[in-house]
């Protein structure tokens, strides 16, 4: 797919995505959110998760510090598991800034999303509702298509279980051509 098609279909400027291309800048959660719904793919997708072996049922494993991790500007995050069949995809994410726009705004996807904070103070922003401030020991599950976006609250940082669950049915064709959902 060309830089070209893949704006088109994210919604993203052209330059921003050779930027990432090449390097020149590290994409935030919401621009990957967006990349995502125009590529028709959810985030096991995104980071090359495999499918189960014709017959196979789901059963995975994970030892503490195992997982594919990735950094993302003021932020980290863990795939503790991931599978094209599974339905759902548990990320633990430590938040570190407390800036709206650093965490590249508010992004939708797809399905449900619960979240649980393991330690420090969040902010779960959503689109059509005040920032919910959430200390350890809070949680939230919500219909993930509204826009939402985490950051962190006065503690400075936030450590995060986020469970993002894939709608019953769902595929990524389904997600096709649909930027901003």
């Amino acid at each position: 797919m060309s830089l070209v098609r893949l704006s088109e279909v994210s919604g993203l400027p052209a330059a921003t995505l050779s930027r990432i291309e090449n390097n020149k800048m590290s994409p935030t959660f919401g621009v990957l959110a967006r990349v995502m719904v125009g590529l028709g793919t959810d985030w096991a997708g995104l980071l090359g998760a495999q499918p189960l072996p014709s017959g196979e049922r789901l059963l995975s494993f994970a030892d503490p510090g195992e997982g594919q991790s990735t950094e993302i500007r003021q932020s980290s995050a863990r795939i503790l598991h991931s599978s094209d069949a599974a339905r759902q995809l548990p990320l633990l994410v430590e938040v570190r800034t407390g800036d709206l726009d650093e965490v590249g705004g508010l992004a939708a996807h797809p399905g449900e999303e619960f979240c649980y904070v393991l330690s420090g103070t969040l902010l779960l922003h959503m689109q059509g509702h005040a920032p919910r401030v959430m200390k350890a020991g809070a949680s939230a599950l919500f219909d993930s298509s509204v826009p939402h976006a985490y950051v962190a609250g006065a503690s400075g940082s936030a450590k995060v279980l986020i469970v993002s669950q894939r709608p019953p049915g769902y595929s990524p064709e389904m997600a096709a051509g649909t930027p901003g959902t």
